[in-house]
């Protein structure tokens, strides 16, 4: 009887055999593997910016310094909208693909086609560099194996979240040095030169600094070691502390050395991080898993974000739950049976299992419950097991020789995958065209995700305000408010707690459709929900005082301020409620306040004068009129007042001075900048 054919994993240690196919058919297939990433996302170079972008790149003020803003980048968080944006929110350390943005925008500035090319590059690198370690793992199988699998895993869908946005580049960049770490390590294994396991250890440490996500190579590097060498346990042993070593230095420099990281956590964005009951954090996760593996089956429909309530918070008693460990415990159990024959079915299953770990929400939930870019890596087990299935169904054999015929027979059975996924692929590009393009696409698919409605509405409001901007009417935009409404009025509806959605229908209420008495109504939703929120609390304030309804408007700018200490807006409108009550001590002493903040602030100093002046205490204001001509001389509104100030006190010298700066701003016709003297209240954010 002729001995069964097994899939085992030949080890990279033994003699390699004879060659059973030209030399030319390896290269042939490199050249097809990377080639292969320009035809999936080739069209995505007529593509512009798109979702979450300008943390890294378009209109970002670090990226725009270009080159010499390097250093910074290497030496400062990730996202830092403090410095970058005005607000508060910094985290993160993810240097490597900022870095590579400020030197793209040095020789291409705001052009976002030369970056596009460069995802594809540096995904067609992903490719070729796992077409290479495949074959040098797998040396007896026949290199159609590693090619099938490298072609189904470069044709996935759940990969265009990666691609096609160019702030997800750090997702390439991070697998690029991970596989970089893996061929290192095996060399290693091979010649146990410390060397290598040098060259290894900075290979993880670039592959951490670009997206932490490959911090479960710490493990799965030692398990490619196990299955595809003959290495001793003191191999995996050093290996494994060399990992853990590296990764404990970089954590303890960034924990260190970067500024104060703070990244609010958002009920809107995975639920389970407020979830206190650990079994429901673990059916929950089960659940999450399921949902992983229908999208690696049949990846539609594809979402730019998931987040509250797309993945339900459920029991043991769930259905899907029950179905989900059943599934993962029937895998799980089939890959330690086959664990030490080095089957390449168990190796494919405990690849999926600890790559995708992070994101299965058991222990550490990621900041969104689920999305496709978590499966980038792992989906690498699916596709090896899928190859596998190819050829078991063609009963082809894994190792020796397989005829050309052959392997276009198993290449045309692959395309059964292939042809539907490449096509998908291609198709999803187009959506990622821009950050509307996509949003109005995959809404329809997002009925119960609060923050994608917010996201969408808030995206249509920014650009209804640079049209605004640009044009400088403020009318004729009754759609696109009224889509913007049932947006944020969706978003409320999926979750009540949502305070910057009560917020953002708020400016839209005062701001756009002038209905004050709504604005409050939705202002005070936002304020309910969220006390320690400012933004609400200054709106609150504005849209009293928009309604002359000044007491009302003082407690909830002080309220603001209390959050906010270095909040001037707050300030300046809270001194103009102030001196509308009669509180003219109370308004200056408000607006020195500013000026303690901000001591070449012009608009303090205006504030005051115009406080005196509707006071009718000219006399009062004048110190400060004179500190603003000291700041800007030559205002017209400020010499006007003075001129008929000094001109009422019979001071005949400063009369003629001012006189003369009147008369020289008229012959010189200049265009004077209007500062008017009563304060105009700042709007809301």
């Amino acid at each position: 009887m002729a001995k069964k054919n097994t899939p085992k994993v030949q080890s990279v240690t033994e003699k390699e055999p004879e060659i059973q196919h030209k030399r030319g058919i390896d290269f042939w297939f490199k050249i097809i593997v990377f080639s292969f990433a320009f035809l999936l996302y080739g069209n995505t170079l007529k593509n512009g910016y798109s979702l979450d972008d300008l943390y890294v790149t378009y209109n970002n003020p670090v990226i725009s310094k270009g080159i010499k803003a390097i250093p910074h980048i290497f030496t400062s968080l990730y996202i830092n909208i403090n410095a970058e944006e005005g607000g508060s929110l910094n985290f993160g350390y993810r240097p490597v693909a900022k870095a590579m943005f400020a030197v793209e925008h040095e020789f291409f500035g705001d052009n976002p086609m030369p970056s596009h090319l460069i995802n594809i590059i540096l995904y067609g690198l992903n490719l070729l560099l796992l077409y290479i370690l495949l074959r040098r793992l797998m040396p007896k199988f026949s290199p159609w194996f590693p090619f099938v699998v490298t072609l189904v895993w470069a044709a996935h869908p759940l990969h265009t979240e990666v691609v096609a946005s160019l702030k997800n580049r750090e997702e390439i960049l991070s697998f690029l040095f991970g596989l970089l770490s893996i061929s290192f390590f095996l060399r290693y294994s091979r010649k146990q030169s410390a060397w290598w396991i040098v060259a290894g250890t900075f290979a993880f440490l670039f592959s951490l600094i670009s997206k932490p996500g490959t911090l479960t190579f710490i493990v799965v590097i030692p398990l490619i070691l196990y299955f595809f060498t003959d290495a001793k346990p003191r191999t995996l042993i050093w290996t494994t502390v060399s990992l853990l070593l590296m990764f404990y230095i970089s954590l303890q420099i960034v924990k260190y050395s970067m500024p104060f990281v703070n990244r609010p956590i958002l009920f809107i964005e995975n639920p389970l991080l407020f979830e206190k009951n650990f079994f429901l954090k673990i059916s929950t996760g089960f659940y999450v898993l399921l949902f992983y593996l229908r999208m690696m089956i049949f990846p539609h429909p594809l979402a730019f974000y998931y987040g509250y309530d797309m993945i339900p918070v459920v029991n043991f008693a769930n259905l899907w739950v029950i179905l989900s460990i059943l599934i993962h415990l029937a895998l799980f159990a089939y890959a330690i049976w086959k664990i030490r024959e080095k089957h390449i079915l168990s190796f494919a299953i405990l690849f999926y299992f600890v790559t995708v770990s992070m994101y299965a929400n058991f222990v550490k939930q990621p900041t969104g419950i689920v999305a496709e870019r978590f499966l980038y890596i792992a989906s690498l087990g699916f596709c090896i097991t899928l190859a596998w299935v190819i050829f078991r169904i063609l009963k082809q054999p894994l190792e020796g020789t397989i005829q050309r015929k052959a392997g276009l027979t198993i290449l045309a059975v692959a395309a059964i995958f292939l042809m539907p996924a490449t096509v998908r692929t291609i198709v999803r590009n187009n959506d990622w065209k821009s950050e509307i393009s996509l949003f109005s696409h995959d809404i329809k698919y997002l009925g119960k995700s609060a923050k994608a409605h917010y996201i969408y509405a808030n995206a249509l409001k920014s650009t209804m305000i640079e049209q605004i901007k640009n044009t400088g009417l403020k009318t004729g935009y009754d759609e696109e408010i009224k889509q913007i409404n049932g947006l944020l009025e969706e978003t409320v509806k999926i979750y009540p707690g949502y305070f910057e959605a009560w917020n953002s229908l708020g400016e839209i209420n005062i701001m756009m459709l002038k209905d004050n008495a709504k604005a409050i109504e939705y202002f005070q939703k936002a304020t309910e929900t969220r006390p320690k929120y400012a933004p609400a609390w200054f709106n609150l304030g504005y849209a009293y005082q928009q309604s002359e309804q000044y007491d009302k408007a003082i407690p909830d700018y002080l309220r603001a301020v209390a959050i906010d200490s270095n909040d001037v807006k707050a300030l300046s409108n809270l001194g103009t409620c102030y001196s509308k009550t009669n509180h003219l001590d109370s308004a200056v002493i408000v607006n020195e306040r500013i000026l303690r903040l901000k001591p070449m602030m012009k608009r303090p100093y205006l504030n005051i004068v115009s406080y005196y002046l509707e006071h009718h205490d000219t006399a009062g204001a004048v110190p400060w009129l004179l500190k603003i001509d000291e700041m800007v001389p030559g205002d017209r509104r400020v010499a006007s007042v003075l001129y008929k100030y000094y001109k009422g006190k019979g001071d005949v010298e400063n009369t003629n001075h001012y006189k003369q700066i009147l008369i020289n701003i008229q012959e010189s016709n200049k265009k004077q900048q209007n500062n008017p003297m009563a304060d105009e209240p700042q709007k809301p954010y």
